[in-house]
């Protein structure tokens, strides 16, 4: 594992993306390899700085304690029933919507949170994969986004599974110019209410620790006095 803060912290971001796209696909089987060395790095920076508890760190424990001994929470099979129970198929719709729209929105897929994804994405020269059929505002699209916004990450090449392509050979200026003002604006007003979500659906325990750590890293990065918030230009 790297040493350099900003490479950490872009796997912490990347890691809590990875698991809501859905472990790129379903290759759930890869979650040791490609998820938890990422999770736990990133946990370590925060832990180094004293801007986690110890309630998270036992429940990290816990998470690469079932890991480690292939307990049937952890095995792919399980993780893709869980992804799809959790955030896909629910009686009434998806039971923890990973869309901003669904919490900002006034609860409607595409509304208002989408349409400014879109417009942020249009304005940066970016297109997602169509073949992905996620709305612009989903959370590992915005995750995607936000690291973007980091110095040399243009486009980010820890999101493979975003698939950025470019609309046009010389991107416009992003209108939003930090990882701090992208944070407060589009992260910050609505991912506690989805950890909350997902606790109140009894998610396992990676879901849980993914969202958990979500919180805080948005918490860290909207804050401009925190290392690599700062303006990108």
């Amino acid at each position: 594992m790297s040493d350099d803060p900003r490479r950490i912290l872009l796997w912490g971001l990347e890691a809590v993306a990875w698991v809501f796209r859905g472990g790129d696909g379903g290759r759930w089987s890869q979650v040791r390899t490609d998820c938890l060395p990422k999770l736990a790095g990133i946990l370590l920076f925060l832990e180094s700085r004293g801007l986690i508890d110890g309630v998270l760190l036992d429940h990290a424990d816990h998470v690469l304690a079932l890991a480690d001994k292939q307990a049937p929470a952890m095995t792919p099979e399980s993780l893709e029933a869980e992804y799809v129970r959790l955030f896909v198929n629910h009686r009434g719709g998806a039971g923890v919507p990973l869309s901003q729209s669904c919490y900002t929105g006034e609860g409607l897929m595409m509304g208002e949170p989408a349409v400014a994804m879109q417009s942020l994405l249009d304005r940066a020269g970016l297109k997602v994969d169509a073949s992905l059929g996620m709305p612009p505002d989903h959370i590992a699209i915005e995750l995607a986004y936000l690291m973007f916004l980091f110095p040399e990450q243009h486009p980010p090449p820890t999101v493979s599974k975003i698939a950025w392509g470019r609309k046009g050979s010389v991107p416009e200026q992003p209108p939003i110019k930090s990882p701090s003002e992208f944070t407060r604006q589009m992260l910050a007003p609505w991912v506690d209410e989805l950890r909350k979500r997902t606790i109140e659906a009894q998610a396992s325990p990676l879901f849980h620790l993914a969202a958990t750590i979500l919180v805080v890293l948005t918490e860290c990065l909207q804050d401009q006095n925190f290392p690599f918030s700062a303006p990108t230009t």
